[in-house]
């Protein structure tokens, strides 16, 4: 059991100089990038003014994510990159077009170490995402651009997808790292009720193990192996009704996730919710980070090298703000793929010959179909 002592939720690690006795770690996490390689339009709520108005500010652009990340990796001598998955999948254009090859290539260069595979990664699926994992070209479009597509640099991790016919996990279940001797552990998760809510070519020949009960699994194989920091990666959330940095009443299937949990479990990096929230549960630290690279979480982990448990923890979401300057990687990129997309995006695929209108007919149907 781990003896973890919660800081506040803002600010940086107040550890002026490492002890010897100690390790510190940080951990940098993303979720729900979605291929939204360009700056997004949606505003992050920061605050509110004297009448209850909302203040917002404009957020996002993997251009400026990867500034950020970079920037705050060079803070510390042990930085992870984690993601809780959909980055890719329900993208925009920029990144469908080509499979999402843009987006793996753009968290490459931000240095990712791990993902979590979300219900998102499996829309096209097993067999292409092992594709994204390993590089190649698409089996039927081809490659694309001026470069090979030589797959994620990042392991995604998938304790609870299991092929129907080997009995074994799509992706290794988990990552052991070692850090100045301390063993840190990764394990990935997505939430159970994928099939759900992916088409059914997607899922074909994969089943879904409950969450809860699989990383309690692993974590009795980590502990086995003398494990005792333990991170889950895990494509499911929650919802909360404060600011990004809040945690104010806390609904979803994370809480209950997470209670369920081996408490030797100490940070729980989520997703799929696409809200953001820093919270503590059950003792332990919970959080995500929006959606669309918006922001991105900051994870401070003090290690205890005798008993490789940690002693003291913190977090906190940050804006991706673009008051930064861009990452000339991305930037080279992004350039790269929007040349590409432009004939793509402005060909003509039909015309419509005649109104559509929401007009019902006698049988109650119309031409434009609302919901």
């Amino acid at each position: 059991m781990m003896m973890l002592v919660i800081l506040a939720p803002l600010g940086c690690l107040e550890v002026s100089e490492p002890e010897r006795s100690t390790t510190e770690i940080q951990i940098l996490a993303i979720n729900d990038i979605h291929g939204q390689l360009e700056p997004p339009t949606s505003k992050i709520v920061v605050d509110y003014n004297e009448t209850g108005a909302p203040i917002t500010v404009e957020a996002g652009g993997a251009e400026y994510l990867a500034t950020h990340i970079k920037r705050l990796s060079s803070e510390s001598q042990n930085t992870f990159v984690v993601s809780a998955g959909g980055s890719i999948g329900a993208s925009p254009l920029i990144s469908a077009l080509f499979h999402d090859e843009p987006t793996i290539k753009a968290l490459n260069i931000m240095g990712l170490d791990f993902s979590a595979v979300g219900n998102h990664e499996l829309d096209e699926g097993p067999d292409e995402l092992m594709r994204i994992q390993n590089g190649g070209c698409h089996p039927i479009d081809g490659c694309f651009g001026n470069s090979s597509f030589e797959g994620a640099q990042f392991q995604f991790l998938a304790a609870n997808i299991v092929n129907e016919s080997t009995n074994t996990t799509i992706f290794p279940a988990y990552n052991v790292t070692y850090v100045q001797g301390v063993p840190i552990g990764f394990i990935g998760v997505t939430l159970k009720d994928t099939p759900s809510i992916v088409i059914p070519s997607g899922v074909k020949g994969l089943k879904f193990l409950d969450e809860a009960e699989t990383i309690n699994e692993y974590v009795r194989k980590l502990k086995d192996m003398g494990v005792e920091t333990i991170i889950v990666i895990i494509h499911e959330g929650g919802s909360q009704e404060g600011l990004y940095n809040e945690s104010l009443n806390m609904t979803g299937s994370i809480v209950d996730i997470v209670t369920a949990t081996d408490d030797e479990v100490d940070v729980f990096v989520t997703g799929h919710t696409h809200k953001a929230y820093n919270a503590v549960i059950d003792g332990r630290i919970v959080t995500e980070a929006g959606s669309a690279g918006s922001m991105l979480t900051d994870i401070d982990l003090v290690i205890s090298n005798e008993t490789h448990d940690v002693v003291k923890g913190r977090a906190r979401n940050i804006i991706v703000s673009r008051d930064v300057p861009k990452d000339s990687e991305v930037v080279e990129l992004v350039k790269e793929y929007e040349s590409l997309a432009a004939p793509l995006a402005n060909r003509v695929v039909g015309n419509i010959t005649d109104n559509i209108t929401i007009e019902a007919n006698d049988s109650g149907e119309s031409s434009l179909a609302i919901s």
